[in-house]
């Protein structure tokens, strides 16, 4: 899709688009690091763009306004992708969660179940480890790529 050059303040990144920029949420990669981003239309009726305020450091976590189905802040990892971080394979919503952090897992072992277009996609343990921290809770929204468990060495 389309790649751009962007410099903010001295800081040059190459961003590449991996899905519909005109959607509210959008997939890209930033210097090769996978990203979803929330995207609003800033222009008001009379077509004239709001100000906008700055932006919080990429680094922030965790991410304000992130909630999950209860009330608690859930954390989003900035890290580039590992072996070990499991990321969402596609869009949906969290089914159920079947493991729990300090759990040792097997490759093929189910870790949550992702529902998308009304079906049940299990996604399962890539390789063995010990579950660290787990980003998502039943009933989140996740987005393609969005990291949502992470294992310890």
């Amino acid at each position: 899709m389309n790649g751009y050059r962007i410099t903010i303040g001295g800081h040059t990144f190459h961003v590449r688009l991996l899905s519909d920029p005109h959607a509210d949420r959008v997939e890209v990669e930033v210097d090769g690091r996978p990203l979803v981003v929330d995207v609003q239309d800033l222009a008001g009726d009379d077509g004239q763009a709001e100000p906008i305020a700055p932006a919080p450091a990429l680094d922030a976590q965790p991410a304000a306004g992130v909630q999950g189905p209860g009330s608690a802040p859930l954390s989003v990892p900035r890290t580039a992708p590992t072996t070990r971080t499991v990321a969402a394979p596609l869009p949906g919503v969290v089914k159920s969660v079947a493991v729990r952090p300090g759990q040792r897992v097997a490759p093929g072992d189910e870790l949550l179940v992702i529902e998308a277009m009304k079906m049940d996609n299990v996604i399962r343990a890539g390789r063995e480890g010990v579950v660290e921290t787990i980003h998502v809770a039943e009933g989140h929204r996740v987005a393609h790529g969005q990291f949502m468990i992470e294992y310890r060495e």
